[in-house]
């Protein structure tokens, strides 16, 4: 229903050079909102582990902090 209410609408605001013009500009504004938010929940999952390539923290009484500390 809410898809139908937003297609008519936008049916009505084609018709007019103003209302083209804000359709316009509305979908510039939300494609980019959608990229950016694609973008930030991409790098908040990002996996950490022997498959994704990122190596996982070191643990605090890891063999490299004694072999440092020598």
């Amino acid at each position: 229903m809410k898809n139908l209410l937003k297609l008519l609408l936008a049916k009505r605001m084609a018709g007019t050079p103003l209302g083209l013009a804000a359709l316009v500009l509305g979908w510039f504004l939300a494609r980019r909102r959608r990229r950016r938010h694609a973008y930030e929940t991409e790098q908040e999952t990002e996996r950490v582990g022997r498959r994704s390539g990122v190596a996982p923290p070191a643990r605090a009484g890891s063999r490299s902090r004694a072999a440092s500390r020598r």
